[in-house]
Parts: C-alpha cells; sequence; structure tokens
C-alpha cells in the first residue's frame, strides 16, 4: 500500500510517491537475526509548455545484522545511499542527456576559481608571490645569513635542486614586486599572527607553539636591514657583510613604491656617480687579455669593494678588479643586470662583463685571473667551466655599452701596457732571460775551466 499525494496549482504538476518495504529473517539455532529496511522516494515534476521532464530518484538501504546467541553477539550496520539524476528534454524525447561536470554551487564555483590559474588577476598573483617572500623566502635567507658571513656556507642552506630554482627565480626580472607590496603584505602577515595567537580557538596550542617555534617576521624597522643582506648575497661580487643599520630609519614612501629587490640590487653594485665636474663623454677602449697584463708586467689585484668598478695604480703597475663570485646563482643574477640596464644609457654592469669578457680571451686567461683572486670559485670548479660562463654572461650584453668612469680607467691601463711593451727588454722578456741565462751559465764553465788548468 503506497500514500500518494497530489498538489495542483497554476504552475506545473508535482507528484509524490512514498513507498517504505520492511523485511525481517530470523534465523534457527545460530541465533542470526537480519533486519533489512529499504526506503524509496521518487519525484517527478513536470513543465508545462516547454515540455521539460526532470526526474530524481533516491535509494538509501540499511542493514542491520546482528551475529550471536545472546548479549555478546556482535551488531554491524551498513548504509548505502544512492543518487540519480535523469533530464529529458523535449516532449517527446525519452534520450538522458550526460550528467553536467561543472560546478554547480557557489562554493564549487569559487573553488574551481581558485585552482584556475588563467582566471587570476594580477593583482592575486602579486599577492600570493608577495606571501611566498615575506612569509617563506626572506625569514629563511635572514636565518642563513644572520648564522654565517661565507656566502659558501649560506648556499649550503639552498643546496636542493628545488630551492636553487626559488633562489633564482627571485632574482628575475619577470617576478619583481614592488618593495611597498612586500611591506604591506608582511603588515598584513604580522597583524594576521597577532590575531591568530589571541584567539580562543587557538589558545590550546598556543603555548607549546610559542615554546617550540619562532617565526620570523618582517616589520617596517627590520624591511631595510632584509633588502641590505638580500643585496649582499644576491651581488656578483665579494664583499664585507653589511653591519647592522640604525633602527627606526624612516622608508622613502616613494621609492618603495617604485624600486625592487633587482633595483635595490643594482643599486648597491653601481659604482657611486662621479663629481659633478668629472667629464661624460668618451669613447669605448679595450682591455688587453690577462696574459698580455701579466707579459707587461701588470699585476691584476682583486679588490672586495663588492662594486662594477677598476682601479688602476700606475705607480704600482696594478690594476685592482671586484671579486667575481662564482656560484649557482651567478649566471642568472648577471643576466638580470644587464636586462635591467637595457634601456638605460649608462651601463656599468653590463660594460664590467664586457670587460671580463676582453680580459678572459681563454682558459689561460681565466687561470691568471683565479691565480689573482679577481674569479673565486670552489674547488670543483675548473677554469674551463669559468671562461664558459665569462663568454655566455657577454652573449646576453648590448654593443655598443659604455660607462666612462670604467672606460677611462680601462684607456689608461691601456696606455700603460703599450708603453712597456714598447720597451725593448719587456717586449723580448723571456728571450732575454732566455740569453741572461746561458751567458751566466757561460760565465760560470769558463772560470771553472780555467780553475781545472790552473
Amino acid at each position: 500500500m503506497s500514500p500518494a499525494k497530489i498538489f495542483q496549482g497554476n504552475g506545473p504538476t508535482k507528484t509524490e510517491e512514498v513507498s517504505k518495504e520492511k523485511k525481517v529473517e530470523e534465523g534457527g539455532a545460530d541465533g542470526i537475526k537480519k533486519t533489512e529496511e529499504i526506503s524509496k522516494e521518487k519525484k517527478v515534476e513536470e513543465g508545462g509548455a516547454d515540455g521539460i521532464k526532470k526526474t530524481e530518484e533516491v535509494s538509501k538501504e540499511k542493514k542491520v545484522v546482528e551475529e550471536g546467541g545472546g548479549g555478546d553477539g556482535a551488531k554491524k550496520t551498513e548504509e548505502i545511499s544512492k543518487q540519480k539524476k535523469v533530464e529529458e528534454t523535449g516532449p517527446g524525447n525519452s534520450a538522458p542527456e550526460k550528467a553536467s561536470t561543472e560546478p554547480q554551487t557557489p562554493d564549487e564555483k569559487a573553488a574551481a576559481e581558485l585552482i584556475t590559474d588563467e582566471t587570476w588577476d594580477a593583482d592575486r598573483k602579486r599577492l600570493v608571490d608577495g606571501v611566498f617572500l615575506v612569509v617563506g623566502f626572506l625569514p629563511k635567507l635572514m636565518n642563513a645569513v644572520g648564522k654565517s658571513d661565507d656566502r659558501g656556507v649560506i648556499d649550503q642552506s639552498f643546496r636542493s635542486g628545488l630551492m636553487h630554482d626559488i633562489v633564482t627565480d627571485v632574482i628575475k626580472l619577470e617576478n619583481q614586486l614592488p618593495l611597498g607590496v612586500l611591506l604591506d603584505v608582511s603588515l598584513a602577515v604580522h597583524d594576521a599572527v597577532d590575531a591568530t595567537l589571541r584567539s580562543v580557538e587557538f589558545k590550546d596550542v598556543m603555548a607549546s607553539v610559542v615554546a617550540g617555534h619562532k617565526m620570523t617576521l618582517i616589520t617596517t624597522e627590520s624591511f631595510g636591514e632584509v633588502v641590505r643582506k638580500f643585496c649582499w648575497y644576491y651581488s656578483p661580487f665579494l664583499s664585507k657583510k653589511p653591519q647592522a643599520a640604525d633602527k627606526g630609519v624612516a622608508i622613502d614612501a616613494k621609492m618603495m613604491a617604485e624600486r625592487t629587490l633587482l633595483d635595490c640590487l643594482h643599486q648597491s653594485v653601481v659604482p657611486a656617480p662621479p663629481a659633478s665636474g668629472a667629464r661624460a663623454t668618451g669613447r669605448p677602449s679595450r682591455m688587453p687579455a690577462a696574459r698580455e697584463l701579466k707579459r707587461s708586467g701588470i699585476r691584476v689585484q682583486a679588490s672586495e669593494t663588492g662594486r662594477a668598478e677598476i682601479e688602476f695604480k700606475e705607480q704600482w703597475s696594478s690594476v685592482r678588479l671586484p671579486a667575481l663570485a662564482y656560484d649557482f646563482k651567478l649566471a642568472t643574477v648577471a643576466r638580470n643586470l644587464l636586462a635591467r640596464e637595457y634601456e638605460e644609457q649608462s651601463k656599468p654592469v653590463t660594460r664590467y662583463f664586457q670587460m671580463m669578457n676582453e680580459l678572459v680571451e681563454d682558459v689561460v686567461d681565466a687561470r691568471i685571473l683565479r691565480r689573482a683572486g679577481v674569479l673565486r670559485a670552489g674547488a670543483s670548479v675548473d677554469a674551463q667551466e669559468v671562461y664558459g660562463l665569462i663568454k655566455n654572461i657577454d652573449g646576453h650584453a648590448t654593443y655598443p655599452s659604455v660607462y666612462m668612469a670604467m672606460d677611462r680607467e680601462i684607456e689608461t691601463v691601456k696606455k700603460h701596457h703599450e708603453m712597456r711593451m714598447n720597451n725593448f727588454f719587456v717586449r723580448n722578456r723571456p728571450g732575454v732571460i732566455w740569453a741572461s741565462s746561458v751567458a751566466a751559465i757561460s760565465v760560470v764553465a769558463i772560470v771553472a775551466a780555467r780553475k781545472i788548468r790552473g
């Protein structure tokens, strides 16, 4: 017997059927009782003139099995639910359509948008990148820099292949964010952490978190220090780790809005602007190769100023160059610094790497610069690898690139080199040394022969 209810109105007709069936089976001596209850509900909605029929069938099955003869018998309960939907369109079409896989609820639609990268706008992507930098990468870098003054030791904190990719991606030109965005994100993270620690739900675990974990948060006061240490670690040149700056230094709002981490790095490696009366025009000069400088008696020495500049001391016949740090990120850092200077009139970093390309004509030149300390690399890196990197970086440079302060020093070095090479004894130094050695040996032999004849 199945009761039926019919509702009629001005709109579509609705029919609801409800049927229930209960079956009980009892066993014999084994005392097994099985109870099965099945309920079915069927709803049919029929539209008006559009002839749309929708059928929804829901079935639930519940089974209870009791085993055992006494009170200790085990009980098992199993519930199965199934749902089936069929949609038919058209007055005479009974063929079901394929169930739609598109999200139906607002929550499902929002989740679909979150996992679809194409739907993200630029602001949302920048926010996610900013959170990653402020919460993940920069605190890890600051902890590593705080423990050591050796960049090689700090590199060990990022020795995995994934961390290598992260370190190099952070400095790429296309991934840069304004410093103001990073500072805003850091302040928002700080407020969120404070609110979480004060919440009632977090009270139970707050003590254990505070006791066992310390989260490094970037604040307005520490932001400048973070930028300085970032530039020191990413610089292509070796220098002493910067000293801690005075706390509470005001931050330039315009600078924060316009500059990025790559801009700050570029500013940290270029020389100071020339004096107002310095000559700003001239022509580029070519630096002699390292072995040519050695032949003319000009010594190449390393400096740790951390800036793309050269200094020539004529009275000492020496030229000082910044120590270039060969590590896993050097190629990426150099290429992006060159890209940063692409549209600028003055290109100090580009001119420096072009000058290095002139110094290193072959592997022999790379060995000379490495012995002089101008190229710093690990023991496992050979001169051929360094030579290949210098040539690869030069392939990304734009010609002609001029930086007059550097070109004037190169011109001075070149003139001094040519003057010394014009000297007969300097120009023919290998032959002179050989002839002098032969003459000295001959004199010693003659004296010894006379003593023997004595």
